[in-house]
């Protein structure tokens, strides 16, 4: 059964048509509503991950590149404790525990250098090149850690 509503200026809209044009628009926005976000893919991460956007996406990008990060020093100054920070994947988690590291969640130098390397990641840059990179850009900003080349 068609039933059709009339309109002030006489045209005709089917009520299954436009149900059907509804739902296909709530379905697209559902569908594209979580595009961007990565909060469902997150690990477990620790409360004081979450202090500002910008640690949340720096242990992001620890996370997915932690195989980068072992080969890139740090330049906060962290290198003053060498026993515990010899990489700047060190500042994200303990070297020891494998559990993640409260200090870069702090530290504008640590967090800068993970957005660097995601951004260069994304270039398509290799992990030589990165650490290249880093070295020339942050070289001003203190001693870095004794951190050995890819």
């Amino acid at each position: 059964m068609k039933t059709t509503i009339r309109g002030s200026t006489n045209k005709s809209y089917t009520i299954t048509g436009f149900i059907m044009v509804m739902s296909v628009a709530m379905m697209a926005a559902l569908l594209f509503s979580g595009c961007g976000s990565t909060a469902e893919n997150d690990p477990a991460f620790p409360e004081f991950v979450y202090r500002s956007e910008q640690s949340l996406e720096g242990y992001r990008v620890a996370a997915a590149s932690q195989d980068i990060m072992e080969f890139v020093p740090c330049y906060c100054g962290c290198k003053q404790d060498a026993e515990k920070y010899r990489s700047l994947k060190d500042c994200f988690y303990d070297r020891k525990t494998g559990e993640y590291d409260e200090h870069a969640a702090s530290c504008t130098t640590c967090l800068d250098e993970a957005a660097d390397i995601n951004q260069w990641k994304k270039e398509g840059l290799a992990s030589a090149e990165i650490r290249e990179r880093i070295d020339t850009k942050y070289a001003e900003r203190g001693e870095p850690t004794d951190t050995p080349m890819p």
